[in-house]
């Protein structure tokens, strides 16, 4: 008599349950550490001190790229560029583009023009703005003076070289259209008095820009300070049809979540049923019409978009946000937008026109490392590690079972039995 061996299950079954499971758990591992580190979340928190620094670094790479691939870093590939920035009037990338200098420039004129600005009196950007403009050709020079002197300079001079009044009435144009203008003083959105005629002639089936009109009563109705100006900037940026279709979508989207138009011209058209009604009732009708048919969750959400777009106005000017806008195509890109926009100031408007395809790219966040993203980290890592170890074993275990082996007769006589 003798005894049977017990039946013990192949390794091979074991190490291929394990492989498959680890194999499907850790890219959903990965997927949550990647969320957490650069998700969305982190986005609406990554203008900090670190990410600003590590941004302007970037910007100031990007500018040194974009010199080396437009004839090298020198004087005449950097006054190219601020000569087509100058014949089409647009000073805050004119601006930029002096800033940015130091990064465009051969080596050596680099290192004398920041001597220049460490020697200078005071600080900030007007001192390295004056101090770049002697690098400029004396025409260049002359035409970035003449574009931003006041408006009295150039009267005078205007009077004293007796030009035509159509000749002043160009130079009052151009001026004009250099003036600084803050965000808060930018609005296309109108007054409810417009909008409550625009409401009545919606609910009498006539044609209005639905879009225009429900955004402009979020912003007149439901908005505060910073989301109103963000809300006119982006209705400037649509009439001006600069801004992306996806990025359209996404804000209409938002917007008729927010309010939707149906329920407003439903409420609407039930309250401003007299004819002339709209007249002096319609600003009350129309306030309390969006304040009941708006979203509070969807609200918020679009609200803070529009700060955002207001933040980018702050850090350059309404018209330079609506250039930047004009590269966005979603959520994130919006915030990388602020976010480069906060880093460069006037260096990133210039940025956007000359190298729009990379402008965003020069965004950089710094990773916190939370309690949540760390514990993610290590069992990626220990997946890894399980993964290594069990290939590894399988191999030696295939080594192993691949040479001959020296078996007894007793158990080959036992396996004849046994089958």
């Amino acid at each position: 008599m003798y005894r049977r061996r017990k039946r013990r299950h192949p390794f091979a079954a074991y190490a291929a349950l394990a492989f498959n499971l680890l194999i499907c758990v850790t890219p959903f591992i990965a997927a949550r550490a990647l969320f957490t580190a650069y998700g969305e979340e982190h986005l609406r928190t990554s203008a900090t001190t670190e990410s600003v620094d590590a941004t302007k670094a970037a910007i100031d790479a990007r500018f040194e790229r974009l010199a080396r691939r437009n004839g090298g870093q020198d004087r005449d590939t950097w006054a190219r560029f601020v000569g087509e920035e100058l014949d089409a009037g647009d000073m805050t990338a004119v601006r930029g583009l002096l800033l940015a200098a130091p990064q465009m420039l051969a080596p050596d004129e680099a290192e004398s023009l920041q001597a220049r600005i460490g020697v200078a009196d005071g600080g900030g950007e007007q001192v390295a703005i004056d101090a770049a403009l002697a690098y400029l050709p004396g025409d260049l020079q002359a035409e970035y003076t003449r574009k931003t002197a006041p408006l009295t300079a150039q009267f005078d001079a205007d009077e004293a070289e007796g030009e035509a009044a159509a000749a002043g009435d160009d130079s009052y144009e151009v001026a004009a259209s250099n003036m600084p203008v803050s965000a808060s003083q930018f609005s296309v959105l109108g007054d409810l008095r417009d909008l409550s005629l625009q409401a009545a002639r919606w609910t009498r089936n006539g044609e209005i820009d639905e879009f225009a009109f429900t955004l402009s009563g979020v912003g007149l109705i439901l908005a505060d300070d910073e989301a109103r100006n963000g809300a006119s900037i982006a209705l400037s940026a649509r009439r001006a049809e600069s801004l992306d279709a996806e990025f359209v979508e996404y804000l209409e989207r938002k917007l008729y979540l927010a309010a939707p138009p149906q329920r407003l011209k439903r409420q609407l058209s039930a309250k401003l049923q007299h004819e002339f009604g709209y007249v002096t009732d319609g600003p009350g009708i129309l306030e309390d019409v969006f304040r009941s048919s708006a979203d509070a969750e969807a609200l918020e959400l679009l609200l803070s978009d529009l700060r955002l777009i207001n933040d980018i106005a702050q850090a350059t000017s309404p018209m330079s946000a609506v250039t930047i806008l004009s590269l966005v195509r979603n959520s994130s890109d919006l915030r990388r937008a602020k976010l480069v926009s906060q880093a460069g100031g006037d260096k990133a408007v210039a940025l956007a026109q000359n190298d729009p395809g990379r402008m965003l790219n020069s965004a950089r966040t710094v990773i916190e490392w939370t309690p949540g993203l760390m514990m993610q980290t290590a069992g990626l890592v220990a997946c890894g590690l399980l993964l290594i170890i069990m290939s590894f074993n399988v191999m030696l275990q295939s080594i192993r079972r691949s040479m001959p082996q020296r078996r007894s007769a007793v158990y080959q006589l036992e396996e004849m039995v046994s089958s």
